[in-house]
């Protein structure tokens, strides 16, 4: 059953914040003063969580800044190492960071898919390509000749050490390392899914034969024919949550969200889009999409009719800021008032 209501937020292994927040889906409010960040250009933004600090990088060069509350950014610096980054999506692994990209050389090789490690987010060692097991992530069928790199990265401590296969929906969530990515045909754009037991080497889902998301394909929908840039969020083995771009003609024509039962088969909200170009506000009028989602937080890249392209901010029913106080049950981590405020407002749609 698709849910539309706040949800208890869970910090389980795929959530990469130590604070816990309260998961909003589909009800979001704008803030009233966005732009938020806008450096001169900022975009497909990748944010993490650490302890009360966001840390945010964004396109292009990977610029990093860090806020205390998601709203007022302050510039760190610029990444080094990297091979002219793009779309990147960076997470914490252990005690260093990591980076996967697309390197904008061309859309039609693995080998313009690269990651690379960081102590501190700024400086970057071992970049390299990725590659793939046969042809399963890039170059399969149609929907993925190509592709303009990934969409999010979810990593499992606890998984294999060495690939689950076959990469089916039985083996997936077994494995460490799972990669929403961008699948285009050269014109639309798809999400596909692909899994890794060291970040470097990937193999497809089912061999690459079909996205996970693709556009709705109905005529006159706001999605007909692109679904790309995305945030998941495991919040069980039964609730898969995800916040994604979309449109018809172009990726960036809005924002909607899908709910899964596995992470593979998904199902879209029928409010959707949440936020779409011709909403009337002026800082996204051209462009509104690739949305980043911690708990009922949201920041998303707007570009205006004047070609200026900055990141935005929203909150969900929740509202406001982090619960800082979370209690340890089970592995798990619950944020108490996110917890209260989730049975009072819990009901079926």
């Amino acid at each position: 059953m698709q849910r539309t209501t706040c949800l208890a937020a869970v910090t389980v292994l795929l959530v990469s914040s130590a604070v816990a927040h309260g998961l909003t889906t589909t009800a979001w409010t704008e803030y009233a003063s966005n732009p938020v960040y806008s450096p001169g250009k900022a975009y497909y933004p990748t944010i993490i969580q650490e302890g009360g600090t966001y840390t945010m990088w964004s396109d292009t060069n990977l610029q990093m800044a860090t806020s205390t509350d998601g709203i007022t950014w302050a510039d760190v610096g610029t990444s080094s190492g990297l091979t002219n980054v793009r779309h990147a999506v960076v997470r914490k692994v252990g005690s260093e960071y990591r980076v996967w990209y697309w390197n904008g050389g061309s859309l039609y090789s693995i080998n313009d898919m690269r990651t690379a490690t960081s102590p501190d987010g700024l400086t970057w060692t071992s970049d390299q390509a990725i590659s793939q097991v046969g042809s399963t992530v890039v170059g399969t069928s149609n929907w993925n000749k190509g592709s303009y790199g990934p969409a999010d990265v979810l990593y499992n401590p606890g998984g294999s050490a060495t690939l689950v296969s076959p990469v089916d929906e039985a083996s997936v969530w077994a494995n460490k390392y799972v990669m929403y990515y961008d699948g285009t045909t050269g014109g639309t754009e798809s999400l596909g899914l692909a899994v890794s037991t060291d970040g470097i080497t990937w193999e497809g889902y089912n061999g690459g034969t079909a996205p996970v998301l693709a556009g709705s394909g109905g005529a006159g929908d706001w999605d007909r024919t692109y679904a790309s840039r995305a945030t998941v969020i495991k919040e069980n083995d039964d609730a898969y949550h995800m916040w994604y771009s979309g449109g018809d003609g172009r990726m960036d024509h809005g924002i909607g969200y899908a709910f899964s039962t596995d992470g593979i088969n998904w199902t879209r909200d029928a409010t959707n889009p949440i936020f779409y170009k011709d909403d009337g506000i002026a800082w996204r009028d051209d462009r509104t999409y690739c949305p980043v989602v911690i708990g009922d937080e949201m920041w998303f890249t707007g570009k205006s009719s004047a070609g200026v392209y900055s990141i935005g901010y929203a909150t969900g029913e929740g509202g406001g800021p982090p619960i800082p106080e979370p209690v340890t049950m089970a592995g798990l981590v619950l944020g108490i008032g996110s917890l209260a405020r989730y049975f009072r407002r819990r009901r079926r749609v």
